[in-house]
């Protein structure tokens, strides 16, 4: 019988006894009070009392466990884990609508007002934050879906639809998809952002500024930050004391203010975009970060074998699994410029029960399919979705 003095804070932290721990010691003690031929069967009286104060006792330290474990952000959960969040400035983020920018064509000086309708052709609606004129035939204004989720994340055009026409506006689309949208972040994604923002109560720091825009800008997916402190150019094109951010998802305006408030003074940025951030004097300045170039990776599972644990959306779930490893428009997956490992992705089949063997193998091209690894650059980011994975 294990010592009462192992059970509950010890210097290993807090153990909780078994529910046959606690029986033993209620019976052992029973035995000298009552003496050694003392009836503790399951059916006497005296029994079934231990039995019942042992369960009890059981859900006593289960709940004593439950506090303690709320104390630790690994083991804290729900609202035990928010709570610690909002000690770094971390809060839960709810369901988020996708973002992104819709191009509107018709007459030179017509204007696109703020809360323009646009849609896809099943209903998707899309709506403009923000008004603009058309000028040399077109006008391209930052937008966002109507109703939030991961359902309104959409392919490049695919939003063609004017929901509330008006004279002088002839055609909309979207050049990019829209990204972003999102169901309401699970304890998962939670304890994963809380170590990525450990940084950001009062850093300026490159991680203070990725934690920046990954806690406070809408619809990133990813978010990744390069420094060269020295004096000459960096291996990777950096110039001397700058600062290089590359954000996958959310709006171009958004993410460069978010880097305008952690910059230093005097670290110049470097990128592929160029956003004018109105400082608080009412200047302009331009700020420049980098949007990683998607690389679709298709995955193959073949010759699947299975056992009658499998489910009947097995299949579906593979997919998923596979999609939520590498990552695609919503938060997870591989980070911008992380390698697809071929040998990684077993291991996602077999979360699913059931499978008892298979054959799997990647292409960067949905054609020539290989166990070789796909190299992703710097600046690139892996992306699929359950269309570009096979599994037979």
């Amino acid at each position: 019988m294990a010592k009462i003095t192992d059970w509950g804070l010890t210097d290993a932290g807090f153990r909780r006894p078994t529910y046959a721990e606690l029986l033993d010691a209620l019976e052992h003690k029973a035995r000298e009070l009552f003496g050694a031929r003392a009836n503790l069967t399951v059916r006497s009286p005296l029994g079934i009392f231990l039995r019942i104060y042992a369960w009890m006792l059981n859900l006593l330290f289960s709940t004593i466990e439950d506090v303690y474990n709320s104390r630790f952000i690994d083991t804290a959960v729900g609202s035990s884990l928010y709570n610690l969040g909002r000690a770094i400035g971390l809060r839960l983020l709810g369901a988020q609508k996708s973002v992104g920018y819709l191009t509107f064509t018709g007459t030179d000086g017509v204007e696109v007002p703020e809360g323009y309708l646009a849609e896809t052709i099943s209903g998707l609606q899309y709506i403009t934050l923000q008004s603009g004129v058309i000028k040399d035939g077109s006008v391209t204004l930052p937008a966002s879906a109507v109703v939030a989720g991961p359902d309104s994340n959409v392919e490049a055009n695919t939003i063609t639809n004017i929901t509330n026409p008006k004279s002088g506006i002839s055609k909309v689309t979207n050049v990019k998809p829209f990204e972003g949208g999102r169901d309401t972040e699970t304890d998962d994604e939670f304890r994963k952002r809380y170590y990525l923002s450990v940084d950001f109560a009062g850093g300026v720091n490159i991680d203070a500024i990725v934690a920046e825009i990954y806690e406070n800008v809408e619809a990133v997916i990813a978010v990744t930050g390069e420094e060269n402190d020295t004096d000459l150019p960096s291996a990777s094109g950096l110039p001397p004391h700058s600062i290089e951010i590359v954000a996958y998802g959310g709006l171009d305006e958004e993410i460069a203010k978010a880097i305008y408030r952690r910059r230093a003074a005097g670290i110049q940025t470097f990128g592929n975009t160029t956003v004018a951030v109105v400082t608080a004097s009412g200047t302009t300045f331009n700020i420049n970060f980098s949007r990683p170039t998607p690389v679709k990776v298709w995955v193959k599972v073949f010759e699947l074998v299975t056992d009658n644990t499998f489910p009947l959306d097995g299949i579906e779930q593979i997919k998923q699994s596979i999609v939520n490893y590498i990552g695609a428009n919503t938060r997870g997956g591989l980070n911008i410029g992380q390698t697809v490992i071929c040998v990684a992705l077993p291991t996602e089949v077999f979360k699913v029960p059931g499978v008892v063997d298979f054959k799997l193998q990647i292409s960067s091209d949905g054609e020539n399919f290989s166990w070789d690894n796909i190299e992703i650059a710097a600046r690139e980011k892996a992306v699929a979705d359950e269309s570009m994975v096979i599994v037979s």
